[in-house]
């Protein structure tokens, strides 16, 4: 069950943080873990494996140890498309992906999400 808004996450019982978000601590990393192991079942009317987008990007953005800022900050960008129903064909995110690779500024980035999703309606 989901805590209401406002209440506090269900806290780690080894290092009392919120469940799954310290790096390090073996309880919050198979928390962390079991994220990748559902299956998402997609909304209506949004294309198939956009629930599993939306999944991947807020894990990324909930707990970025390990990642780069430029792919932190394209997910973090990328969210609200993704949750508007959009999904990138595997061309366009490769093309991000090489993007943010290459070291891509922090202005560089909103506009090449904006294309994405204009390219694809």
């Amino acid at each position: 069950m989901r805590p209401a808004v406002g209440e506090p996450l269900r806290r780690c019982p080894s290092c009392g943080g919120p469940l799954g978000r310290r790096a390090g601590c073996p309880r919050c990393d198979v928390a962390h873990g079991m994220r990748y192991a559902a299956r998402e079942t997609d909304r209506p009317g949004v294309p198939p494996g956009n629930e599993h987008a939306i999944r991947v990007n807020v894990s990324v953005v909930r707990r970025p140890e390990g990642i780069s800022a430029p792919e932190v900050l394209a997910r973090r960008l990328l969210l609200p498309a993704l949750l508007t129903g959009f999904l990138p064909t595997r061309e366009q995110a490769q093309r991000l992906g090489a993007l943010v690779k290459r070291g891509a500024r922090a202005e560089d980035l909103p506009a090449a999400i904006d294309g994405l999703t204009a390219a694809t309606g």
